[in-house]
């Protein structure tokens, strides 16, 4: 396939890895800040500020298999994944500034109008970040072939995203506390440059164009059963970081009676995710992929069973075990991403076709969309349960069905995926290693 079978160089593994981190200053923001920016800056209700939220999600959802199709029959000199990512790039990074700028005051003709126009912008942002994140993963298998190799390759991916987040959550509030949004958004916009430029100079002559036909529809690639037991592990493991993402805030505040340490156990998991992913890695190199995140969301199933324990109040208990959460948030993050690459070369085997971007896209698609619901039924399982919306006082029934969502509930789904995933691998060391000899053959 035009890469080195093992052994990737740092540099080109961590330039690779950079992009990773521009992407997730982007996304941080976007989720952390986006709302309160259009209710409490741009003057929109809640209610529409939502819809107006949904609307950009809906098409980026859309928008993520369709690109990864295309991207599979781009034929350039540059390669197929990087002159999509080189033609993106820019206008994702101008069109987040944009998002932060609020239009400078513009009237477009009242809260419906700027509603509109904030959609809009939202469709043409999330169709530039569409246009540099599937194409970036869909580079993953022709990097490297070695199925360890892979691990690593996206274990530094996840790091770098990871760093992202975390210097995003910190930095974009103090920026806009201290002096506006426009110049945080600016700033931020500013800090994503370096990271996507870096990937684009370290993979080139690494995205080889091949010619293979491309058959059936851009979503044919359900019908792949690997793909299909792929998609599943991840996002049983996806939605219960959705989740558990969302419902932190409800718990701190509600049970520990501690709003001021919201900060501090976002930093104890995403801090501990972060220094476990060598952890995950050798646990992959010295099993197997799927066996490794059946270990790991296994234990995490237990971490969450133990926060939902926790004596109502008691918060230095809760910020330890929070802390024991990151090999199974880190594993969530980098297993499944590591197994894809596997799927795509064994696709290539049996129908002679590279839909790497297709993949990838679906792959996209379904974080998004797992994530949507999950959110969704969140709500609804909040309010059946009695949740009163902004009391700072909530009914016992409330504290309770909390503490079942963020412990009983998802140790369930996480049981479930170690059992898949042991059971019913995507794709064993060895099978893998008949694939590339097959494809080394071609």
């Amino acid at each position: 396939m035009g890469a080195p079978a093992r052994g990737l160089s740092f540099s080109l593994r961590h330039g690779y890895g950079a992009a990773a981190g521009s992407l997730a200053l982007a996304n941080t923001a976007i989720l952390f800040f986006l709302l309160k920016f259009l209710v409490d800056v741009a003057g929109l209700s809640p209610a529409v500020a939502g819809t107006v939220l949904l609307v950009g999600k809906a098409w980026d959802a859309v928008s993520d298999p369709l690109v990864g199709r295309l991207s599979d029959s781009t034929r350039t000199r540059m390669g197929m994944r990087r002159p999509w990512i080189l033609g993106g790039s820019l206008p994702f990074v101008a069109l987040f500034a944009t998002i932060w700028w609020g239009f400078g005051g513009a009237d477009f003709g009242g809260g419906l109008g700027l509603a509109v126009a904030f959609a809009l912008l939202l469709v043409l942002y999330n169709t530039a970040y569409t246009c540099v994140v599937v194409p970036y993963g869909a580079l993953t298998p022709v990097l490297t072939q070695d199925y360890d190799e892979r691990t690593r390759l996206n274990g530094a991916r996840m790091g770098w995203s990871m760093v992202g987040g975390i210097v995003a959550g910190v930095a974009f509030p103090m920026m806009f506390n201290a002096w506006s949004w426009t110049v945080g958004g600016l700033v931020i916009g500013a800090l994503m440059v370096p990271g996507l430029a870096i990937m684009l100079w370290t993979t080139r002559g690494r995205d080889p164009v091949v010619e293979v036909e491309q058959r059936g529809s851009m979503w044919s690639v359900f019908k792949v059963r690997a793909f299909r037991r792929t998609a599943i592990l991840f996002v049983l493991a996806w939605t219960t970081i959705a989740v558990l993402s969302a419902l932190v805030p409800f718990y701190v505040e509600h049970h520990l009676h501690a709003p001021q340490l919201l900060d501090a156990v976002f930093a104890a998991i995403q801090v501990s995710a972060l220094v476990t992913i060598p952890l995950v890695v050798l646990l992959s190199k010295r099993f197997q992929k799927h066996l490794a995140y059946a270990v790991c969301v296994v234990a995490w199933g237990a971490v969450l069973l133990g926060l939902s324990l926790v004596p109502e109040g008691m918060t230095t208990p809760a910020l330890i075990i929070a802390a024991l959460a990151g090999p199974g948030v880190a594993a969530a993050h980098v297993l499944p991403w590591s197994m894809l690459p596997d799927v795509v070369e064994e696709d290539r085997v049996e129908h002679g076709q590279d839909r790497a971007g297709a993949f990838y896209g679906a792959m996209t698609f379904l974080e998004k969309a797992g994530t949507a619901l999950a959110l969704w039924g969140l709500g609804i399982g909040l309010e059946l349960f009695g949740y009163a919306e902004g009391a700072a006082t909530q009914p016992e029934s409330a504290r309770l069905a909390i503490c079942v969502l963020i412990g009983p509930l998802p140790a369930v789904v996480l049981i479930v995926a170690a059992l898949l995933a042991w059971r019913r691998p995507p794709l064993t060391r060895g099978a893998h290693q008949a694939l590339v000899q097959t494809l080394g053959a071609e």
